[in-house]
């Protein structure tokens, strides 16, 4: 008796529409929508017991959505996808859980709160004895409220730092929760270098060059530079 409705030409605004049924069921879909059919059986589970919906995007044989068992786990989730490719670099895989951002969320805007106070508190108890000192105050407190403003705006991903050696071939036995996400990249082929050097840029990866080389490429290091 009830769907959500995810539409593709709405995700950056709408996201999830939830539906009752059967007043919608003459609605039209349009490609690449996404319909999902609740479960009155998993809202009865423990969350122990539901199984988990996670998306696996990158490299892998067949990136999507999969509903997977309960008690599984991220290697799961990369063998349900078919398994790696032969570019996937696990060691920049980007893993990001849906209770972790909640929990970020609520942290981050705790830190906003408390800052703004903080603020507040300075500008009330700093004394103004010119009209100079008065436009100052008035300045700072502009660009301060600015500055929360842009603070405010960003917004918590939910990642979650995995812990591979560089060289990783496979993903930990880490077990899914519900929403989970993970993006495995495609092997990185140049090296960046930036910073006070000559010639700042990203280089082809070559193998066997040392950090010697990369900067030789950048030019070397500026006047202002240490190496």
């Amino acid at each position: 008796s009830r769907v959500a409705l995810e539409r593709l030409d709405s995700r950056n605004t709408t996201r999830v529409v939830q539906l009752p049924l059967p007043e919608n069921n003459s609605m039209v879909l349009g490609n690449g929508d996404i319909v999902r059919i609740f479960s009155a059986v998993d809202t009865a589970l423990s969350v122990e017991r539901q199984n988990r919906r996670v998306k696996v995007e990158g490299e892998v044989a067949a990136p999507g959505e999969y509903l997977l068992p309960p008690g599984s786990t991220l290697a799961d989730a990369v063998r349900a996808a078919g398994g790696l490719t032969r570019s996937a670099y696990v060691y920049g895989a980007q893993f990001n859980r849906e209770s972790v951002r909640l929990a970020q969320a609520e942290n981050y805007d705790r830190a906003l709160r408390d800052l703004e106070t903080e603020f507040v508190r300075n500008a009330a108890s700093r004394r103004v004895s010119t009209a100079e000192d008065g436009a100052t105050q008035t300045s700072q407190s502009a660009a301060t409220s600015r500055l929360i403003e842009r603070m405010r705006a960003l917004k918590p991903s939910g990642r979650v730092v995995l812990q591979f050696p560089p060289g990783s071939t496979s993903m930990p036995e880490l077990l899914l929760e519900d929403q989970d996400r993970l993006l495995i990249p495609s092997r990185p082929t140049s090296i960046g270098v930036f910073g006070s050097v000559f010639n700042a840029g990203n280089y082809l990866f070559i193998e066997g060059r040392n950090l010697d080389d990369y900067l030789r490429l950048a030019g070397g290091p500026t006047r202002g530079g240490r190496s």
